[in-house]
């Protein structure tokens, strides 16, 4: 009697990325498999150096709020933002398969974890409709 082979999971210890299909299997070998990832710049602003921010940049930061997107937050798992983008097949997803988790990914969810306002129609909205 034959047995069928079964994968169990489509991780391995070369590859600890979780690929949902075969769209995404070839979405990760054309793009990201051989692709090293370019780490994120910021600005810490808590640091006590007055001389790294420049008065007018700062006051700019502080009158539009962005403290948060200016500090340098901890680097990323390489592993988990490979995997994200390698499972977003489809420019209209609402969810993403991360670590065998659906992830959210849409305006609120990303509002929500930023603790902001999610806001249907902002001061870019009528552009945005005259572009789609």
């Amino acid at each position: 009697m034959s047995r069928k082979k079964t994968k169990s999971s489509n991780t391995s210890a070369e590859n600890p990325i979780v690929i949902q299909d075969e769209e995404a299997k070839e979405n990760f070998d054309s793009i990201f498999k051989n692709q090293h990832m370019m780490p994120e710049k910021g600005v810490n602003l808590e640091s006590s150096d007055k001389m790294v921010m420049p008065w007018p940049i700062q006051k700019t930061i502080d009158a539009l709020d962005w403290n948060y997107f200016c500090d340098v937050q901890s680097l990323p798992k390489e592993e988990l933002v490979r995997e994200f983008y390698t499972n977003l097949t489809m420019t209209d997803a609402t969810e993403v398969l991360v670590r065998k988790k659906k992830v959210p990914l849409t305006s609120k969810s990303i509002n929500d974890l930023f603790n902001l306002v999610d806001v249907e129609e902002d001061e870019y909205f009528a552009m945005m409709t005259n572009i789609n």
